[in-house]
């Protein structure tokens, strides 16, 4: 009788796997692997509307405002009203961790199914675990600075404080050398789902660039360079570009249709499916009523006419600060004849029109009230016009005309998410290659970038020329890829372009006889908001845990 209920009470669950029924196969460490890549996932604005969301990270910086505050939880950190409660913050912690417990947990059990995996699939499988847990530790040192370095799964009663920044950029190093060196040099995954070396690289070379400029340890410039030189290098890649059309060619990269080999400058993405694991990235940017994104007029300053900035004068520094729009013309205004204030797309930088929808406004002589046409999108089968009454300019980039044609599909896009692009990868070369003294050898690769869009070469030997000039390309280039807000932290520009008291407008009226209309006032104090708060239930529950200065 004993027996049989000591047999019931240890049968393990007939639903899931348990720890005792798992790590047997083989195919074990895979599917520990694959589970591991839901780590990238850094979409948000699904909340009820869910499945699937939208990168709304830009909306931290000076570029973009969004209409609807209750799509980001983050959105306080765009105003100044954060604090240590927030639930976001919150949750971007504790999933960073979670999944820095799961990768703990894998190299902790790998080993009990070594013997049956082939010496490839056994670094092959560490690799990429390495490089997510490195991935991971690279986004907490740059959201919170020092915090807990955990190599091993935690029991109840383990309380880690936190650890210093040197010792989290050590460990990131350490990580990303070992899996560069366990991986394989060629991606196994023909739609780029899978980390392989060169995805390591990225890595190595983007932590070491944060490094770099928010610690000031210049001598990891370096360090991104020689990390980034046989990626840059590789043959195999090139920027997209498949006809005459400029906008084309920017705008179809992030495609459905275009996510296959083919595609030789998408390096890695976060991959959907329709209905499995789909995206609402179609929806948010530009579905009927929603449009929560909206540029800020400084935003669409930003893109040089076609003749570009240097021809007309125009210096690159005088953009990478804070600018009233309100106040100020444009500053091709005066300066380039072809500039038109009443058609701001018009003889522009084609990455604007592939970025945003055009409005293309008038004025109705019936009612004197200045409205929007919208632009009428083949590909989509649909115009795109703006809902309400500032989103004048709303994104284009990253919506994929199957979630509009032949029928609208709610919340339910399949496009995948770039996570590693070549130009990017082109432009942090060029933003180390300078740091490091290689001005000219800089100037080529930004130059790769603006050549695909047509856009005039840019030439300076000057250093800080230069990294303006890598700071603008790389707004006008990584508009919504959630990239751009690290890159301002590490420049330490947030500031310099969200001061206190700050304010930001929507389109500029005053061509058409209106007046601007006001987005959002910022009030955030620096340095408190150049890192975040360490969350308030760690705090509570961790004795050893410490808050960020100002917190």
């Amino acid at each position: 009788m004993l027996g049989s209920c000591s047999d019931f009470l240890e049968k393990p669950p007939l639903t899931n796997l348990s720890e005792s029924s798992y790590w047997v196969n083989a195919s074990d460490a895979e599917y520990a692997v694959n589970g591991l890549y839901e780590a990238f996932y850094e979409l948000d604005g699904g909340g009820a509307f869910s499945p699937g969301g939208a990168p709304y990270y830009d909306i931290l910086t000076d570029l973009v405002w969004l209409y609807a505050s209750w799509e980001f939880g983050a959105y306080d950190l765009t105003s100044g009203s954060l604090n240590a409660d927030n639930g976001w913050i919150n949750g971007f912690w504790s999933k960073k961790y979670q999944y820095i417990r799961n990768s703990n947990f894998f190299f902790e059990n790998i080993d009990k199914v070594k013997e049956k995996l082939s010496d490839d699939q056994y670094r092959d499988y560490c690799g990429q675990a390495r490089t997510i847990r490195a991935f991971l530790y690279m986004r907490l040192l740059q959201a919170f600075g020092d915090v807990p370095l955990v190599r091993n799964t935690l029991s109840a009663d383990d309380w880690p404080g936190r650890d210093k920044a040197d010792d989290i950029i050590n460990f990131i190093m350490s990580e990303l050398d070992q899996a560069i060196e366990e991986l394989p040099a060629t991606q196994s995954d023909e739609r780029h789902g899978r980390i392989y070396r060169d995805v390591a690289r990225a890595y190595k070379a983007r932590a070491a660039l944060h490094v770099a400029g928010f610690y000031e340890k210049t001598e990891y410039y370096r360090i991104a360079a020689d990390a980034l030189k046989p990626l840059v290098e590789n043959p195999v890649y090139e920027l997209w570009e498949r006809n005459s059309d400029p906008v084309d060619n920017f705008d179809e990269i992030f495609w459905a249709a275009n996510e296959g080999a083919d595609n030789k400058e998408i390096l890695f993405s976060d991959q959907f499916m329709k209905e499995r694991r789909p995206n609402n990235m179609s929806t948010c940017l530009a579905g009927p009523g929603w449009k929560g994104l909206q540029a800020t007029q400084g935003l669409i300053d930003q893109f040089e006419c076609t003749e570009g900035w240097q021809a007309n004068g125009i210096r690159f520094a005088d953009m990478n600060t804070y600018r009233n729009t309100k106040n100020e013309k444009s500053p091709l205004d005066g300066k380039s004849a072809l500039y038109d204030p009443k058609d701001e797309i018009k003889n522009r930088d084609p990455r604007l029109n592939a970025t945003f929808w055009n409005p293309n406004l008038y004025i109705d002589e019936t009612d004197g009230k200045l409205k929007k046409r919208g632009e009428d999108w083949v590909a989509g089968n649909r115009n795109f016009a703006a809902d309400r009454e500032n989103d004048c300019y709303f994104p284009k980039k990253l919506v994929d005309p199957t979630n509009y044609n032949p029928e609208y599909y709610y919340g339910n896009s399949d496009n995948n998410y770039p996570l590693v692009r070549l130009s990017d990868m082109y432009l942090l070369y060029a933003e180390a290659l300078n740091e490091t003294g290689r001005t000219d050898e800089a100037e080529t690769f930004v130059n790769k970038v603006r050549d695909r869009v047509k856009m005039p070469a840019v030439h300076s030997t000057d250093r800080t020329e230069m990294r303006d000039i890598i700071k603008h390309e790389r707004k006008v280039e990584l508009l919504f890829e959630n990239v751009l807000y690290w890159d301002y932290k590490r420049w330490k520009e947030l500031e310099k372009t969200m001061p206190f008291g700050a304010e930001f407008y929507g389109f500029r009226r005053e061509a058409w006889g209106f007046e601007s209309v006001r987005f959002q006032q910022k009030f955030l104090t620096f340095p408190k908001y150049n890192l975040w708060p360490i969350p308030s239930g760690e705090l509570r529950n961790n004795p050893n845990m410490t808050q960020n200065e100002g917190w």
